[in-house]
């Protein structure tokens, strides 16, 4: 477990991040003073389907201005911005990555959103906070480098309140195996941990948590990267873009990703589930 935290660590802590992501703002002409969540979204939306999910993930969520949300796998931030931009909450967010944390923090002050979103480097198996702290969690797209999935949903069952829901948008596994790699969320087999939607939803409800909503999105997933080619030669990558976060390689990683979904190797699960 150990190993496979580092390993998780290492994969997703690119070196001066922001000051990276800075230089991709400047370059496409941004004036710094003035950056809004638009602008960041190329880099800091990293799930499947970006804005458009996200937007679609806190209408079902119910989540409102006076509550206090923790967002579990936050990468730099850009959903926990727009859940509190949107819905006027208080967002924490936690990711195992510090350099994640530190873009995640300077990206929230450059907008000058830090009032209400605030962020923790933490493991999301063990998480720096009291029992029933928050409101409502949600957590995008994180569950695919979890390996002990029960003592995750554990933990999130911990931290909630009574009544609160979790919104969850996560990879699974789906009929055929393996998965092609590199993918976006792992270069290897050695952190990539995908369950069956079926055995997710044991897990979820063996933690705690009633289902409200269980919505199979692979559709969708497959229709945002259908255009996905096998790419050949060197990338010619954006100045701003998730590449940012995870390599140069991340066209290759988009087209097996794509592969994944069309072969039916992975799936794309977005639920809602309710503590009692």
């Amino acid at each position: 477990m150990a190993n496979d935290i580092k390993h998780i660590h290492s994969y997703y802590s690119p070196n001066d991040l922001y000051s990276r992501i800075i230089e991709g703002l400047t370059e496409i002409g941004k004036d710094l003073s003035r950056v809004t969540l638009d602008d960041l979204h190329p880099v800091d939306e990293f799930h499947i389907r970006g804005t458009v999910a996200t937007k679609e993930l806190i209408k079902l969520s119910g989540f409102t201005s006076d509550m206090h949300i923790l967002d579990v796998g936050c990468g730099v931030g850009g959903c926990t911005r727009r859940l509190s931009h949107e819905t006027g909450c208080c967002v924490t967010g936690v990711d195992l990555s510090d350099e994640y944390i530190d873009a995640a923090q300077r990206l929230t002050q450059l907008l000058d959103m830090q009032e209400r979103v605030k962020f923790h480097a933490a493991s999301a198996l063990d998480m720096p906070f009291e029992d029933s702290s928050f409101d409502g969690v949600w957590s995008i797209q994180m569950g695919m480098n979890v390996e002990d999935k029960s003592a995750w949903l554990k933990e999130l069952h911990r931290v909630i309140k009574p009544k609160g829901r979790v919104v969850f948008y996560e990879v699974c596994a789906n009929n055929n195996t393996p998965v092609y790699f590199p993918v976006p969320w792992a270069q290897d087999s050695s952190i990539s941990f995908l369950v069956e939607p079926a055995s997710f939803r044991e897990l979820i409800t063996a933690a705690g948590f009633e289902i409200e909503v269980w919505n199979d999105k692979t559709d969708l997933a497959q229709k945002a990267f259908a255009h996905m080619k096998e790419p050949v030669g060197e990338p010619d990558l954006p100045e701003l873009g998730v590449h940012l976060l995870v390599g140069k390689d991340i066209l290759t990683k988009a087209y097996n990703l794509s592969r994944n979904l069309n072969e039916e190797r992975v799936s794309l699960i977005e639920t809602v589930a309710l503590k009692p």
